[in-house]
This record gives C-alpha cells, sequence and structure tokens, in this order.
C-alpha cells in the first residue's frame, strides 16, 4: 500500500512537470562538440578472431581481451598525446619525454599518431593493481582537440607478442 502511494507520488511530480512543457527555452550560448558528442556507433573497428568483446564501459568506447588477463580499449578523451603519453610512461616508472618525435608514427582515420610500447611495473592506477613484468601498446592521435586513444595492457610477453596485431588493429579503425 505504501509503495502504491508512493509511485502515485511520483508519477503526480512528473505529470505536473509535463503540464509546462509549452514553455520556450531560448538557448542563449553553445559549445563546440568534441569527440564524446559523437555516436559511438560511427567508429568500426575490425576485431582479431584472437580477442574476446566484453561489454564496453562508460569510459571505454569499444573493449576487448587477449590472452589469459589482457585487455585491449578504444576510448576517447581530452588533453595533448605528449601529456597523456608521459603519463602512461609515469605508470611504469619511466622517465617522461619532451617530445614524441623519436617515437613510431602510425596514421589511423587520416591522421598521425604516435605509437608506444613501454614494459616494466607498473605503479597501479585507474582501478589497476600494481604488478610486476607488465606492458603497453598504445597508440593516440589527436583530433583538433579531441584525443583518441587505443590502450593494450598485460603481461609484458603476452603483450609484446600482440605488437603487430594491435597496429593492424589500429589502422583498421574507420568511420562510417
Amino acid at each position: 500500500m505504501i509503495q502504491h502511494a508512493v509511485w502515485i507520488a511520483v508519477m503526480g511530480m512528473f505529470f505536473v512537470s509535463c503540464e509546462n512543457a509549452s514553455e520556450t527555452i531560448q538557448v542563449t550560448k553553445t559549445r563546440k562538440l568534441t569527440k564524446r558528442d559523437e555516436p559511438r556507433a560511427q567508429l568500426v573497428p575490425i576485431m582479431p578472431p584472437e580477442w574476446r568483446q566484453v561489454p564496453s564501459t562508460q569510459i571505454r568506447v569499444f573493449n576487448y581481451r587477449f590472452g589469459s588477463e589482457g585487455e585491449v580499449y578504444i576510448s576517447q578523451s581530452t588533453g595533448g598525446v605528449l601529456a597523456n603519453m608521459n603519463r602512461w610512461l609515469k605508470q611504469y616508472g619511466k622517465p617522461e619525454v619532451a617530445s614524441v618525435d623519436d617515437f613510431e608514427k602510425l596514421k589511423v582515420l587520416g591522421r598521425e599518431g604516435v605509437l608506444i610500447d613501454v614494459t616494466g611495473s607498473f605503479a597501479g592506477g585507474m582501478g589497476k593493481l600494481p604488478r610486476n613484468n607488465a606492458g603497453l601498446l598504445g597508440f593516440m592521435a589527436d583530433f583538433d582537440g579531441n584525443l583518441l586513444t587505443v590502450k593494450m595492457i598485460g603481461d609484458a610477453k603476452e603483450v609484446m607478442a600482440e605488437k603487430e596485431r594491435f597496429a593492424t588493429f589500429c589502422k583498421t579503425l574507420s568511420k562510417h
């Protein structure tokens, strides 16, 4: 009986709020659209048959698993390539770099991006526990202030064994 009364009260508030639906809303400000505004369906990845797709998350637009516990995911963020690359390097105890010039380049979706590979002890972070013998392959490209990242993490040997497949996966990304 109480649940029924609560439901009626909630629905009553809904209908009262709909009563003013004829109000005019005037937009006074706009903002530049970002990659987060674009529908996920515009990006088309071709998953290698050796990987397994798992559900996406708020951050991971596409999400995969490989090997014993490896992860691959595509995300969109903000910030520069260099700043994000240095954050990744720091997670593995590596020194920051002043430039991305010495890193391998890869063309994805018509833009040149940077490929990074690093192995060592992962310090932990982003919900992951610290671990030894960890590896990371990453791709980053700036699309007019919006950063597309493809990141592979896991056991160092398993990750590095996937380097060619990872690069092919990145290069075959397309939009429809």
